[in-house]
């Protein structure tokens, strides 16, 4: 029977190894030979630390199959790089990444060990501890990403409390620095973005090709049973586990999205379906997280088909928007702001629970979070709240049926998957906590341990920031919220629910619709002068005194229902 750790405990480098090439620790999340460290001196040359760590695993009930993509394609990159004449030195630990190399640079004597700067902030802090209590280290900067921190300052200034950050004018500048998608100094096709092209309902205009199923191999296997067994008590499942995990399954995978989805992804990114998970999005993002995928190599081949013809233009540039624009950015936001901790003392602050405040049943996950939370613990999530969000997120995010079929399906693919596209993201999980005022902190650590693709630098902002105006304003013109109407537009889920989209009071009436008048009631000294919602305001002051009571205790009742659920026993 195939045992992995037998098998790279056998290749473990010998003394002469060690000394003679050189070291390189490789984070969890960058599983690349295409840029970096590794590709500055032959394999023969050059060594590699790899840590797989069941504390970091452990930090949070991290979803089963984001557990699987990671370790899976961490061993399976440590014997790729074998393969090729690279050495590696493979540790299993019980400790934080940065003990590990400790122990290891005093075990084995290895020489300073070189290392990309980490993406997400949690290692960062983790390492640099560690270099206090002796690891030698040198940090370089990680050329996986498609932008660097210059350019952002250079479109932004440094960071400013106070100041909002737009998007579209930093995308502009890395259209114009990179070429992409460039004729000269003009944008090819005449405009920067296509977006009000890709705004359509999928009605089975064309047909949703099958997708394709990558097998588990032994190594796949093996780290799926290590999972149930270690991580039994985390969310998700394992079952149907189909995600790449070598370089050649991720190129695959990416292939594919070139060849069969992205004709259709553009027009149709914003739609949802329930018998649909995927439709023509490209998956990609947990591959580009882990390394696997460079942006800038797929932002390119996109382009490449748009200049030749091959695909339709707003395809092409909402897919390098949201690479070169959103994730580029995103990530300079969290950096900047030191993952949102720096806007303490310039937006209002959710109090943290306390162990006492929370119902019995309340999860393990919410009391773990607030064991880390003193405000000393550089650990502890930023707890942004411009709305004055603050109740508990309840037991529909962990799979208790609500009802809402809308929210109960896109829950159901998440725990079945790991992953959910987008605007299912931002306008029905998010929409429904940021309308019924749930934790913005809770959401986020949901959102962390529940996707394959969330690390801090991409969860925090994308959820704190656009998804809940959390941080107010600071990366959105306007809260990110809905009524009934766009959910019933946009996908076919009021077709299958048990409520109407197209009635907000009385029974049998969508919760959603009630839920956002009573939402901009319950924040107009807040928003009423933001120059994007001086529309739904105008509407909002010409509804009758009466039909505003009956919204209102619709809105009671829905907040009250999904409250009243008892959550899911996870242990901690």
């Amino acid at each position: 029977m195939f045992n992995f750790r037998r098998e790279i405990e056998a290749a473990q480098p010998s003394a002469q190894d060690i000394a003679h090439r050189r070291w390189i620790y490789v984070p969890y999340d960058r599983f690349t030979d295409r840029v970096g460290p590794l590709t500055e001196q032959a394999a023969a040359d050059t060594g590699i630390v790899i840590v797989e760590s069941t504390a970091k695993a452990l930090r949070r009930p991290y979803h089963k199959k984001k557990l699987v993509v990671l370790i899976s394609n961490m061993r399976h990159f440590a014997m790729e790089q074998q393969a090729r004449g690279v050495s590696v030195l493979y540790h299993f630990s019980d400790s934080s990444h940065g003990q590990a190399l400790i122990d290891l640079q005093r075990s084995h004597h290895l020489p300073d060990l070189t290392c990309t700067v980490p993406a997400e902030r949690e290692l960062r802090l983790d390492l640099h501890s560690a270099q206090v209590g002796g690891l030698a280290l040198h940090l370089v900067e990680d050329h996986t990403w498609a932008s660097t921190t210059q350019d952002f300052i250079e479109t932004y200034g440094p960071y400013q409390p106070g100041k909002s950050y737009v998007m579209d004018r930093f995308y502009r500048r890395m259209r114009q620095k990179t070429g992409i998608l460039m004729q000269g100094a003009k944008p090819f096709g005449g405009q920067f973005s296509f977006d009000a092209e890709n705004r359509k309902t999928f009605r089975d205009q064309v047909q949703v090709p099958a997708m394709p199923s990558f097998v588990p191999d032994q190594v796949t296997e093996e780290v799926i049973a290590f999972v149930e067994e270690t991580y039994a008590h985390h969310f998700g499942t394992t079952g149907t586990f189909d995600l790449p995990c070598t370089r050649e399954e991720c190129d695959q995978c990416w292939r594919f999205f070139l060849d069969h989805l992205l004709l259709h992804f553009g027009p149709f990114e914003d739609a949802m379906r329930d018998d649909y998970v995927q439709l023509f999005h490209s998956k990609t993002s947990v591959l580009l997280n882990l390394g696997r995928l460079l942006p800038l190599d797929l932002i390119r081949d996109v382009a490449e088909r748009a200049v030749a013809g091959l695909a339709p233009l707003a395809s092409c540039e909402g897919f390098v928007r949201q690479l070169l624009g959103w994730r580029e950015f995103m990530r300079h936001i969290h950096e900047q702001t030191d993952g949102y901790r720096l806007l303490r003392g310039h937006v209002i602050q959710e109090q943290r629970p306390r162990p006492q405040e929370k119902s019995p049943d309340q999860t393990a996950t919410a009391a773990a979070a607030y064991k880390a939370s003193d405000a000393s613990d550089p650990y502890e999530g930023a707890r942004p709240s411009a709305l004055h969000a603050s109740l508990p997120l309840p037991a529909v995010y962990w799979g208790v049926k609500s009802g809402l079929h809308c929210i109960d399906t896109v829950v159901a693919q998440v725990i079945e998957e790991g992953w959910s596209h987008h605007i299912t993201r931002l306008m029905v999980l998010s929409n429904l906590a940021t309308l019924c005022g749930f934790s913005p902190r809770e959401l986020t650590d949901w959102f962390w341990f529940a996707y394959i693709d969330a690390y801090d630098w991409v969860v925090e902002p994308n959820v704190l920031g656009m998804a809940t105006y959390a941080d107010g304003g600071l990366t959105a013109t306007k809260p990110y919220v809905s009524g009934a109407a766009y959910i019933n537009r946009m996908s076919n889920f009021c077709g299958h629910c048990e409520y109407d989209p197209k009635r907000s009071v009385g029974p049998g009436s969508c919760p959603f619709t009630a839920l956002y008048w009573t939402f901009l009631e319950r924040n107009e000294s807040i928003l009423a002068n933001n120059f994007r919602m001086m529309g739904p305001y105008r509407s909002l002051r010409g509804k009758p005194r009466q039909e505003l009571v009956q919204l209102r205790a619709r809105a009671d009742d829905a907040i009250a229902h999904l409250a009243s659920f008892s959550h899911p026993n996870y242990e901690d």
